[in-house]
């Protein structure tokens, strides 16, 4: 800067700055001197030396390993039982259609009213059912004698082959004819198919009905169906025959059987239907009840954890996260076999790891941490 001022005072002493200064090219000049100066005074200028410490104090956060707690667990025999919500429903319902026409003549039970198989539920009208089936039955009584008396003359050889076979399809017809009367007179009275409870009436008595039409709904509730849908990871345990327990919501508890298991599974859900009977002989348990099937399937090694480390990675499986020995955080995919208020069962893990339990939301998986170890509570006294 000093020298710049000796130059610009040197100038002016010679008179030429004054004519050098109108011109265009020598304000070019003087800027483009002065830009030179300005630039270079930068890389003369000493840098402040760095205050030892400061480094350290602006390193990213990055750059420090995470502290988590770990607990060192190992899988130990658990009694497995699947557990599941279905709904209870008839073994059997039948809908009893007329099938023959005519009026109700007389009813022989009401809704609710508990039958047993071959019970005469309903009549319909006679009318002339029975005086045809009483002509029919006539009918055959002629045509047997008819037939009976033309056998005895071909055997005499009094009468033709041909007149023998046309009394033999006549006493044929006549016997049709008597069973279909038989039968028509038999449909007029309605009999219960099966043990059961009647839970449905629509007919009345007057009431003429057609050939098709319901009089009586009768449900089969023993044994009683207990229907379910279990996970395709689970299906395989459960098989035709295995005991399974059943509570209902009004704290009724039964024993059961697996009695069905579904070839395929649902198209949308990919579970298996399966049913549970069990006894309902006093048909106390209804259709339609909502229980809760525990099914005993097998033992096996699982780990007991507290439902607070449970996590989810980015796909929203369900799993925990380990710390393998490069003390590296791993996500582990996990089966939730029991889950109560306080503990859960598991299964999916090594037989021995180490399990985070305190800063699992804050490691990532494959991130490197400094795992310590857990100090375990003491037990509660009971």
């Amino acid at each position: 800067m000093i020298f710049c001022r000796r130059l610009m005072r040197k100038v002016k002493e010679t008179g030429v700055f004054m004519s050098f200064l109108k011109s265009s090219q020598g304000i070019a000049v003087i800027v483009g001197v002065l830009a030179f100066i300005w630039v270079l005074s930068g890389f003369l200028v000493t840098p402040e030396p760095e205050t030892p410490g400061k480094s350290a104090e602006n390193a990213p956060a990055e750059n420090k390993i995470l502290e988590v707690r770990i607990s060192d667990m190992k899988a130990v025999p658990f009694n497995y039982a699947i557990q599941v919500t279905g709904r209870s429903r008839a073994e059997r319902s039948v809908e009893l259609r007329a099938e023959t026409s005519g009026r109700v003549e007389e009813i022989l039970a009401e809704k609710g009213q508990i039958v047993k198989a071959g019970d005469i539920l309903a009549r319909l009208e006679i009318r002339d059912r029975k005086a045809r089936a009483d002509e029919a039955r006539q009918r055959v009584s002629q045509r047997e004698i008819e037939y009976n008396a033309a056998q005895s003359l071909e055997n005499k050889g009094f009468n033709s082959r041909i007149k023998l076979a046309e009394t033999r399809a006549n006493l044929e017809t006549a016997r049709a004819e008597l069973k279909q009367a038989s039968i028509d007179l038999e449909k007029r009275e309605i009999k219960a198919p099966f043990d059961g409870i009647i839970n449905d009436r629509p007919a009345e008595i007057g009431d003429y009905l057609a050939i098709g039409e319901p009089l009586f709904q009768i449900v089969d509730l023993d044994p009683l169906k207990i229907s379910a849908f279990i996970a395709e990871r689970d299906i395989q345990d459960i098989k035709i025959g295995a005991k399974a327990a059943a509570e209902f919501l009004n704290g009724e508890k039964r024993e059961g059987q697996v009695s069905f298991i579904a070839a395929a599974a649902q198209s949308e859900a990919r579970t298996f239907e399966i049913e549970v009977a069990t006894p309902n002989t006093d048909f106390a348990l209804k259709e339609g009840f909502t229980a809760t099937l525990n099914i005993p399937v097998a033992q096996r090694m699982a780990h007991k954890i507290p439902p607070s480390i449970i996590s989810l990675d980015d796909a929203g499986r369900i799993g925990v996260k380990i710390v393998d020995q490069r003390n590296i955080a791993r996500f582990m995919p996990v089966r939730i076999l029991s889950d109560a208020s306080t503990h859960m069962w598991i299964d999916g893990l090594p037989e021995q790891a180490r399990i985070i339990t305190v800063g699992q939301e804050f490691a990532a998986d494959g991130q490197v941490v400094h795992p310590v170890a857990s100090v375990p509570e003491p037990e509660k006294s009971e």
